[in-house]
């Protein structure tokens, strides 16, 4: 399993950190580590997960962030798993080749691996970061909240420790 505190010491250099608390100000710095973490933690998937993002506007926005520092972009993506360059396109851009776009949703099917695979890298979901994860969210309501339950569905062994 790979922790919050590997995934920052091996893809967040001190300046792109520096960059993030400035340009998600006011936001403490611990809730922008956490969206720094969590866009990692989809960046590091992404090669298995083609189509629609499944993830929040907010890890979205990190993202987009990412990008407009080229060079360090360019330097994470070969560093992630795959080893190639992410594109990123907006579905409104998408939207002139093909005018459902902006209505598509990642079907369930592709959306559930995606959790698991989360789950089985990374750990169980914790309650700071699900928000982060619409689907993830909503499967939470339909289980009553219980988060436990949730990570037992994606696979998570029932002793799982809260990765740092």
């Amino acid at each position: 399993m790979i922790t919050n505190a590997q995934l920052r010491a091996q893809f967040l250099s001190p300046a792109m950190h520096y960059y993030f608390v400035r340009k998600l100000a006011p936001l403490p710095e611990s809730d922008v580590l956490i969206r720094i973490e969590e866009a990692l933690k989809y960046l590091n998937m992404a090669v298995h997960c083609p189509g629609d993002i499944p993830f929040s506007r907010e890890i979205d926005e990190v993202w987009h962030y990412w990008v407009l520092e080229t060079q360090e972009y360019a330097r994470l993506c070969h560093r992630l798993q795959g080893g190639r360059f992410l594109h990123h396109t907006s579905n409104d851009y998408a939207s002139f080749f093909d005018s459902s776009a902006t209505e598509r949703r990642i079907d369930l099917g592709s959306g559930l691996a995606i959790l698991a695979s989360y789950v089985l890298n990374y750990g169980p979901f914790e309650a700071d970061r699900i928000v982060y994860w619409p689907l993830a969210t909503r499967l939470l309501q339909r289980l009553g909240g219980d988060l436990a339950a949730l990570n037992a569905r994606l696979g998570a062994p029932a002793q799982a420790g809260v990765a740092a």
